[in-house]
Formats: structure tokens, C-alpha cells, sequence
């Protein structure tokens, strides 16, 4: 018995290794896998944290909140929608500021340095389009 299997082993290991392209093939199965693993660091401030947070200016007041980030069709994001005014909602406004006035500490605080709370309720309020 063991002389045939081992027969079969040895015509089956000389029959693979002389086909031919024109040999049909009676089916295949996976002898093993190979995994690779790529990390990659996403640089930059998550927006989950971002949205909702509040904006300081350079004296570390508070004069408004994230609304919304737009992000524009090369993946930038070019502006902030900041909610102004108000209290709970109530009476407050969006305005629209460049992204790029913004910076974000190791913290994700959002500091619009020059900024104050008058001078963003001044602006002329944003609408999203339909």
C-alpha cells in the first residue's frame, strides 16, 4: 500500500513538472497566503473632533463654534462654517471663514487668532445651497 502511494506521489510530482501550456487543468486549490501589512499616519486634526468644538481667539476667548467644514473637490478643506451669536442655538448664525486662517493645537482647540465674536457676528451670514 505504501509502495502505490508513493507511486502516485512520485507521477503526480513528474506529471506537473512536464505539462505543458496544452495539458488541461482538472482544478486548483490554495497552498498558502501571504499577508502584507502597510501603516500609513493620516496627518492632520480628525473632524470628529473638530466639529462642535469651540473657537478661541489669541486671548483664549471663546467666540464661536465649528458648524461644518467644507471640503472642496481637490480634498482641501476651504472653509469653516462657525455658529456666532446665540445662546443654545437660539438667535446664533453661520458664517463662513477660510480654512487656512485657522490653526488647531496638539489639543484639537480651534484658534482663529485675530478673531473676535463681534467682527464674526458682523459678517454676513452663510446659506448651504439646495
Amino acid at each position: 500500500m505504501k509502495r502505490i502511494a508513493f507511486a502516485c506521489i512520485a507521477l503526480l510530482a513528474a506529471s506537473s513538472a512536464t505539462a505543458d501550456t496544452n495539458t488541461p487543468i482538472a482544478g486548483q486549490t490554495v497552498l498558502g497566503v501571504e499577508v502584507n501589512v502597510v501603516t500609513i499616519n493620516a496627518n492632520g486634526h480628525s473632524a470628529n473632533k473638530l466639529l462642535g468644538a469651540d473657537v478661541h481667539n489669541g486671548a483664549d476667548e471663546v467666540i464661536g463654534s465649528v458648524h461644518d467644514l467644507i471640503v472642496g473637490v481637490e480634498g482641501e478643506v476651504s472653509l469653516a462654517i462657525l455658529e456666532v451669536g446665540g445662546f443654545l442655538g437660539l438667535g446664533s448664525k453661520w458664517v463662513a471663514v477660510p480654512a487656512h486662517l485657522f490653526e488647531a493645537d496638539a489639543d484639537s482647540k480651534v484658534i482663529l487668532a485675530d478673531a473676535s465674536e463681534a467682527a464674526l457676528k458682523a459678517m454676513p451670514p452663510f446659506a448651504y445651497a439646495n
